[in-house]
């Protein structure tokens, strides 16, 4: 079965666990017929009270690694709450706390300051992520639910207010003594199923400059992090997070079998929070598990037996996947139907009620008078009900039966996937095979620097495709491929389908601009224009950071040229030059003209074409002085290495 299919199923998992967790308590009245029988629900509570005997562990993960500015404002997003995050309690989001990093500054900010000049040394930037410097990374403390909440860890989101404050305490010093100054945020999150700590360092060694090797690289540096913090942890009970498994193989298959006895829908919302906790803890330590049963072979036979357990888990999820096709699909003149409109006998696709009309057209709708459009019964029973997603959800199990609400969740969840990937802008494949004949014509028809084109090769933002087309890569303002512009034999430039509105091909000198916005953007008619302007306004020491970028697409020029200080309109004096001009002035009334004459192109190559002509002239004339005035200025010139 093809990844992407248990992705989906996983998520829609997820998604119907969180969305029942946040219903209200009237809601769950109209659903108590679905308990579990007594038997499974005596396991499950059996299960959650053997846990809560056995040891609690300090855990320590490093987790991702920031290499654009994008990764780092997502993460400062999801760490100061300000987009959703559906596994927290919005109500008790109030109660997190910063304690390292300014509230009011961006976490972006805050990295690119301690990096600083990163000692004088060049931060590799590329197209291709796995080329880049790591800017930071991220760490996560926390504990097993057992120690925040001895009597209850089955109680997602409680805790023992004691246990948490010495916990974060000695969580804060640890980290503190450890990472230092490098530390530009750590956030106490305490909004979800289990507290913990989010930490993100900088790595900066001690010549001030950027390697993450030293920090997280290779299994030693990982292992020493995880005994340093299970050393602090030890004043609070905490042991050292597993090696090999500590678990016991019996309990596993014990709690997953129960589980699997028990329909998702059919569980109270206190045991449906512990279930959706409990199995995303038990698949990270999967993968805990199979790092460790190749380094430890001691272990492996126990680690083995956990593998197993898990992975049954992980069948139970692909199964739904393989059952979600036999799913009948839910129609939605079926749902308007429920909701209590009538068709239109004029019109089949028309339907409405006494405060309501809508028009219906497949698995999309919209209401009359209206352009916006809706998809799937779970967005028309919100919208016409004027109640929340797990309201909906609850609504269509009801109304349509067993299995609704999970059909329509799957259906939702495609939908968000294929809108994501339809998004996504893929570039042409690179053929360094035809990469030569591609950069001779180049070189032969744009008169370019050859070093310029062979440093924007180098970072993937030039290059050959299978039918000797140059590829010119296009971004976004943070540094993200976002698009593509192929130039043929001929010259004639073409942009890509998909890439995106915001997206241009362009070039920041000096080269570690994109730590912080340039102080100028000069805009041309193609990447050529762009290349050849940057050529005849490069010095060796420049001024100020200037971005050289073509047109790209309609919302590229005012999406590149915020935070600022000036922009240069450099476009031809075309016909199409000068209306791309007047949009752009349109929209950005700041913008300054720098149009020229003649094409910058045509300025390079009338600069290079004046040079050899001088340097003829030189030769010539050399070749006219006496021979001994022709071997004193011989070495004169040597002497000042020509």
């Amino acid at each position: 079965m093809h990844p992407l299919n248990v992705l989906k199923s996983i998520c829609c998992f997820l998604y119907i666990a969180a969305a029942i967790k946040s219903a209200s308590d009237s809601l769950w009245m109209t659903t108590s017929n679905l308990l579990p029988n007594s038997h499974s629900y005596s396991k499950l509570s059996k299960y959650c009270s053997t846990m809560s005997n056995t040891s609690s562990y300090a855990i320590a993960k490093v987790g991702r690694r920031f290499k654009t500015s994008g990764q780092i404002a997502a993460c400062d997003q999801h760490n100061c709450r300000s987009r959703e995050t559906l596994n927290a309690d919005i109500h008790k989001s109030a109660r997190n706390e910063h304690f390292v990093g300014n509230n009011d500054q961006p976490l972006f900010e805050l990295v690119c300051n301690r990096i600083g000049n990163n000692g004088g040394k060049k931060i590799r930037t590329s197209a291709d992520p796995r080329q880049s410097a790591v800017l930071a990374f991220e760490m996560m403390l926390s504990a097993s639910p057992e120690y925040f909440r001895p009597n209850a860890p089955s109680e997602a989101g409680e805790w023992d207010l004691k246990k948490l404050k010495a916990w974060e305490a000695l969580s804060a010093q640890w980290l503190k003594e450890r990472y230092g100054d490098n530390i530009v945020r750590a956030t106490f999150h305490r909004d979800e199923a289990t507290p913990h700590i989010h930490a993100v360092i900088v790595p900066l060694n001690e010549k001030g400059h950027i390697n993450a090797k030293e920090y997280i690289g290779g299994r030693a540096n990982l292992v020493a992090l995880q005994d340093s913090y299970a050393e602090a942890m030890k004043p609070l009970g905490l042991s050292r997070g597993i090696r090999g498994s500590q678990v016991r193989y019996e309990q596993v298959k014990e709690f997953y079998k129960s589980v699997k006895q028990i329909e998702s829908l059919a569980l109270p919302l206190d045991e449906l929070k512990a279930l959706a906790v409990d199995r995303q803890r038990q698949v990270q330590k999967r993968n805990e598990f199979e790092q460790t049963a190749l380094a430890l072979s001691a272990e492996n036979f126990q680690l083995r037996g956990q593998i197993a357990a898990l992975q049954e888990q992980l069948n139970r999820v692909q199964q739904l996947a393989d059952r979600s096709h036999e799913l009948r699909v839910i129609s939605l003149p079926e749902v308007a139907l429920k909701l209590g409109m009538q068709p239109s006998e004029f019109d089949v696709n028309r339907w409405s009620s006494s405060n309501h009309a809508i028009v219906i057209a497949g698995p999309q709708f919209r209401f009359a008078g209206e352009g916006d459009k809706g998809q799937g019964a779970i967005d028309l029973v919100t919208r016409v009900k004027g109640c929340s997603f797990s309201e909906s959800l609850v609504w269509l199990e009801r109304q349509l039966g067993t299995g609704a609400a999970r059909a329509a969740a799957i259906a939702q969840v495609e939908v968000a996937v294929a809108e994501v990937e339809a998004s996504q802008f893929i570039p042409p494949v690179q053929s360094e095979e035809r990469w030569s004949v591609v950069i001779d014509r180049l070189l032969t028809q744009t008169y370019l620097p050859s070093p310029l084109i062979d440093e924007l090769h180098e970072k993937g933002l030039i290059y050959a495709d299978g039918d000797g087309n140059a590829v010119f890569i296009e971004r976004d303002a943070q540094g993200d491929i976002a698009g593509a512009i192929q130039r043929d034999e001929a010259g004639e430039f073409k942009r890509l389908d998909g890439s995106a509105e915001e997206a241009a091909f362009y070039v920041v000198i000096p080269d570690n601009a994109l730590m912080e916005r340039p102080d100028r953007v000069v805009v041309t008619d193609d990447p050529i224009e762009a290349l050849a302007k940057l050529t005849l306004e490069r010095t060796a020491q420049p001024t100020q950071c200037n971005q050289y970028q073509a047109l790209g697409g309609p919302r590229a020029p005012i999406a590149h040229s915020q935070a600022v200080g000036a922009l240069s309109v450099a476009l031809s004096r075309s016909e199409e030059g000068e209306q791309a001009a007047q949009e752009v002035y349109r929209v950005i009334p700041w913008a300054q003209s720098d149009r020229p004459e003649t094409s910058h192109q045509a300025q390079v190559k009338a600069q290079i074409d004046a040079l050899r002509a001088a340097m003829k002239r030189a030769q010539g004339q050399s070749q006219q002085l006496p021979k001994r005035e022709r071997k004193q200025r011989k070495g004169k010139d040597q002497g000042l290495g020509m």
